[in-house]
């Protein structure tokens, strides 16, 4: 069957939103969507096993002449629930993004351009929704340093592909718990798919605000080592543990010079809007980064040798 662009009609758009425990967050993401300048979009929500009442929150909110879902009886990690929503959407252009995203409203309108003019993978960019606490600042400085080596992206918040270029290329990798947007990225410029950057279409990112919240998201960074060594480059379990005890070595060294955390703090608080009045925090957080990064090395360790993969 051909697509909408094919027979000359507009685009459909399939928004793809896998959540996990993110009641509080959808209201956005739906308005989001709703106000969209593009007029043909369509969201596939993906409940992920959630304990809190999201897809309840979805349906109770959402228009259903738009709206599709899917509901994992128990959590699969966002990569199936990612597949899932790709395997119902109908778009011509599918664009993943997390619950806690919000949209301009003429995202959808925007991306297509570069999918008129030949894109088959668009990366965006992103803001965080508030920077008055340090780890957010931390968080987007961290991006801003990154976003400095634009060779080097695979993946962004919201990313985008075109439906023809995912079915070729093949689903997202389900066995890593992090990063699987990123080998994706990795699969479709090897098959010489063109990606494209558009840093000036910004999305808004609620990420976490508190200390707490900032070393989980650190575990689970570190949790993705062992999967990765494992998984996608096929490692053996002496290699594999050799390769976590140098990184846990290396993670002491730096942490107990803090020589590392500073030098890279100085980068990261020249992007904040503290400037330098944040160097020590931004000194500790990283410090504190690496302590909480280099034990989810060893929870992603103990996880890949006893089969007791965490999706969440």
């Amino acid at each position: 069957m051909p697509t909408d662009a094919a027979r000359g009609g507009d685009p459909l758009v399939s928004f793809v939103v896998p959540a996990y425990n993110e009641a509080h967050h959808v209201a956005d993401i739906l308005e989001s969507i709703r106000r969209q300048s593009h007029q043909r979009v369509e969201l596939i929500f993906v409940d992920d096993g959630s304990s809190d009442g999201t897809l309840d929150r979805v349906t109770a909110l959402a228009n259903p002449r738009r709206l599709s879902t899917v509901r994992h009886p128990h959590p699969r990690g966002v990569a199936a629930a990612r597949n899932s929503g790709a395997r119902i959407a109908a778009g011509d252009v599918l664009v993943f993004m997390d619950a806690d995203l919000t949209l301009p409203y003429d995202f959808a309108a925007r991306i297509l351009a570069h999918y008129v003019a030949g894109a088959d993978y668009l990366l965006v960019g992103s803001r965080l929704a508030d920077r008055l606490c340090a780890p957010s600042r931390y968080l987007q400085s961290e991006y801003e340093l990154v976003m400095a080596q634009p060779e080097l992206q695979r993946s962004s918040q919201a990313f985008s592909v075109r439906t023809q270029a995912l079915r070729a290329v093949g689903s997202f990798r389900e066995d890593l718990p992090r990063g699987d947007d990123s080998e994706f990225g990795e699969r479709m410029m090897a098959a010489g798919y063109r990606r494209v950057e558009d840093r000036s279409i910004q999305v808004v990112h609620d990420r976490p605000r508190s200390w707490r919240a900032f070393l989980a998201l650190q575990r689970r960074r570190g949790r993705n080592f062992a999967y990765s060594r494992r998984n996608r480059r096929g490692h053996g379990l002496v290699h594999l543990l050799a390769a976590a005890l140098a990184r846990t070595v290396l993670s002491a060294a730096e942490i107990v010079t803090l020589a590392i955390p500073l030098h890279r703090s100085c980068f990261l608080a020249a992007r904040s809007p503290h400037g330098s009045a944040d160097l020590a925090t931004f000194v500790l957080l990283d410090a504190s980064a690496r302590a909480a990064r280099a034990v989810g090395v060893w929870q992603g360790v103990r996880e890949v040798l006893t089969g007791t993969y965490n999706p969440r």
